[in-house]
């Protein structure tokens, strides 16, 4: 049931985006997608930083960190939906 919640095809686009970016330009293209789909995403409060984005929620202890996280949770999310080969 959540495979049909999730938009794969811009979870898709925005991993392509973040592909080879580092640092302040990572960060940016995070944050921007996260204002344009109504996603959460703040630095370090309580020792932890928050990412909310196209329903794949991760914490972690940074801001860079938080997205590596999302980035793998994102990308397994998108392997776990592939239809199962014949």
């Amino acid at each position: 049931m959540t495979a049909l919640l999730i938009d794969h095809e811009t979870i898709r686009e925005l991993l392509a985006r973040l592909e080879g970016l580092t640092g302040d330009a990572r960060r940016e293209v995070v944050f921007t997608a996260a204002i344009e789909s109504g996603g959460i995403f703040h630095g370090p409060v309580a020792g932890n930083a928050a990412l909310h984005l196209h329903r794949i929620p991760v914490v972690a202890a940074t801001e860079d960190e938080v997205i590596d996280a999302w980035i793998r949770k994102a990308s397994e999310r998108l392997s776990d939906d592939l239809p199962a080969a014949s």
